[in-house]
């Protein structure tokens, strides 16, 4: 049984989840084409393309953000070059879906998620976290990964950043998680002055 991911299956996934400004192609040497489109999260900004291939040959549905940015090997500072790496290497290792890219040839950066179509069919909700993924890390990690190509910030600093969100975060669900236990002894206190009998948990 061949897969069933067409580009007219994208095409309707991709109209259903609102977006109705691309192109659909063909390819040379594929048995489907591809569709271009894209996104900015604010009319201020420049945003981003985004290609949608179903590359049947290769068995294989990919979400390429092409062009985040560019490096080139020989303009640009060993430095900041090797900031960028390790900043991209920390976000692929953190992230469960998508990779970020660096192609040496040209300093292109990329985003991608890739996902198998082997003898199979892609759900609309599939097809919907994958581009949601694309969008999310897109937005959120393509300013901070510019911001260490123009020297503005080093590899260090975006690391440190990034586990210090996390602590921050940490550190609000284990107030929260105090006050609910707070609440509980409260509730309980009060049922035994009044002298009810707590009910035992049942599980759903």
């Amino acid at each position: 049984m061949a897969t069933q991911v067409t580009l007219d299956l994208m095409r309707q996934y991709l109209e259903r989840f609102g977006w109705s400004r691309y192109k659909a192609v063909e390819e040379p040497l594929e048995k489907e084409g591809i569709i271009h489109t894209g996104w900015r999260s604010s009319p201020e900004e420049e945003g981003f393309n985004l290609a949608i291939d179903p590359m049947v040959e290769k068995n294989c549905l990919s979400f390429r953000v092409p062009k985040i940015l560019t490096a080139p090997l020989d303009t640009t500072p060993a430095e900041r070059l090797k900031d960028l790496l390790v900043a991209m290497g920390f976000i692929n290792y953190r992230i469960i879906l998508g990779k970020f890219a660096y192609d040496p040839r040209d300093g292109e950066v990329r985003f991608s998620v890739d996902i198998p179509i082997d003898e199979n069919t892609v759900t609309y909700e599939q097809f919907q976290h994958c581009l949601g993924v694309a969008v999310k890390m897109v937005d959120e990690y393509a300013p901070k990964l510019k911001a260490i190509v123009n020297g503005e910030k080093s590899a260090e600093e975006f690391i440190a950043e990034e586990l210090k969100s996390e602590v921050v975060a940490a550190s609000e669900l284990l107030r929260l998680f105090g006050e609910f236990l707070e609440e509980l002894e409260r509730r309980h206190r009060s049922k035994e002055g009044e002298g009810e009998q707590e009910q035992p948990l049942t599980e759903l």
